[in-house]
């Protein structure tokens, strides 16, 4: 028994990957292509901005600053800002730009607004566009007399799957009986990454893992399938990789591939009977949602096979509850994964099947790193009992955790802790 439990009871966690902002260029977002001559005084230049489309009222803006100025302080950008809307109508720009709405992405837009000492400000609107749509918009901020503040919007392209490929833009307007300035235009894109973690990876010693991916996006979704060992570093498993029907073998700690839409991707770890069990967890990171489960199967010297399931997990909590029975032969095993980059102690409450407090201990677990046990060989109160045990992370951070179930006749099965 204690050789299945040691093997057997891993756990995978969520851990995020490293993604970087790709700014999206925009034609004279400063403001400052148009040149104009004056020197601490105001000057502007109607109807001209480079690089934008106006209509109605609006001009490329030299102000001065400074006490007694137009502006309290520099303009966030260079020396001009674009002013739209007046007395005598809305003012409007519009920029098309070269590139279009991606999938898996999010978008973040950044604007200064801003409101003259000697004119009204009557609000405005920032527009971010797909083509002729709106895909999300800014109108709520108030900037004092004389100040500038920044405004954000971020935008999913997962909100609305039907506008992808659609030509990016950018609308900016400024409202009637008053004026608004603007400057320091900047929009990025940034992939989305979803998390998720598949439970059970052992490999070698009659043990083989199992892991199916299925890319629930309707369009392609980069994965990567990443193997950690009980340290939290990484862990080279000999893994076959099934694709479109076609199996490539490969030894590696990680392992990226695209997968088209509603596609399978299926990966098979087993060691040799002979070698020494690889023990640890995985994690599944993609650019879009997928969905999967792993199989873990124990061959026994008599060749029976035993089989565990476990479905991809995505959540994050600091307390788990897990079920325990240690009677009438059965055991049960835990194991637990830190997904935090920090070492963390974990205090297990231990409560018998009426709810009473049997039992208090901790268990320490290293950044991103994992342990496994027999429930009664660490808590030997638990012997004999069935219960619960209470598991929080004392940082509060994420912690994953698994139970599973063995029976006195060879079989087993996971026991799925609850998120508290």
């Amino acid at each position: 028994m204690l050789r299945q439990i040691s093997i057997s009871a891993t756990l995978v966690c969520v851990a995020a990957m490293p993604t970087w902002a790709v700014d999206i260029p925009i034609a004279n977002a400063g403001f400052e292509l148009v040149v104009l001559p004056c020197s601490g005084l105001n000057c502007s230049s109607a109807f001209s901005v480079a690089g934008w489309t106006g209509t109605g009222e609006y001009s490329t803006f030299k102000p001065a600053t400074g006490p007694g100025g137009y502006f309290l302080s520099s303009v966030p950008e260079g020396v001009n800002v674009a002013a739209l809307g007046d007395n005598f109508g809305n003012g409007v720009l519009v920029q098309a730009l070269d590139a279009t709405l991606q999938p898996n992405a999010s978008y973040t837009l950044v604007f200064s607004v801003g409101s003259r000492t000697d004119f009204p400000f009557a609000g405005y609107n920032v527009e971010l566009l797909a083509g002729s749509t709106t895909l999300a918009s800014d109108s709520t901020l108030a900037p004092p007399s004389g100040t500038f503040v920044t405004g954000r919007i971020v935008y999913s392209s997962s909100a609305n799957p039907a506008l992808l490929g659609q030509r990016l833009g950018i609308r900016l307007t400024g409202n009637i009986r008053g004026q608004a300035a603007f400057d320091k235009i900047s929009l990025d894109a940034t992939p989305t990454v979803v998390s998720s973690s598949a439970s059970q990876i052992a490999s070698g010693g009659g043990w083989k893992t199992t892991l199916t991916l299925v890319n629930l996006s309707s369009t392609p979704n980069s994965v990567r399938v990443a193997f950690r060992g009980d340290d939290g570093g990484p862990l080279t498993l000999p893994v076959v990789v099934t694709q479109q029907g076609t199996p490539q073998t490969a030894s590696a700690p990680s392992i990226d591939r695209t997968v088209g839409p509603g596609a399978t991707l299926l990966f098979e770890s087993e060691a040799p009977a002979s070698s020494p069990t690889l023990v640890g967890w995985a994690e599944v990171i993609s650019s879009g949602p997928v969905a999967g489960f792993a199989i873990f199967r124990q061959r026994s010297q008599d060749g029976r096979d035993a089989e565990g399931t476990a479905t991809l997990e995505s959540s994050r909590a600091s307390s788990l509850v897990l079920p325990f029975d240690n009677t009438a032969g059965f055991a049960t095993g835990v194991a637990l994964v830190n997904s935090t980059n920090q070492s963390v102690i974990i205090n297990a409450t231990i409560r018998d099947d009426n709810g009473a407090q049997i039992g208090l201990q901790a268990v320490a677990l290293p950044a991103m790193g994992h342990t496994s046990f027999a429930v009664a060989d660490r808590f030997s109160i638990t012997s004999g009992r069935r219960g619960i045990i209470e598991l929080q992370n004392t940082a509060g951070g994420a912690l994953t955790g698994l139970g599973l179930r063995f029976s006195p006749f060879g079989s087993f099965t996971s026991v799925p802790v609850t998120v508290r």
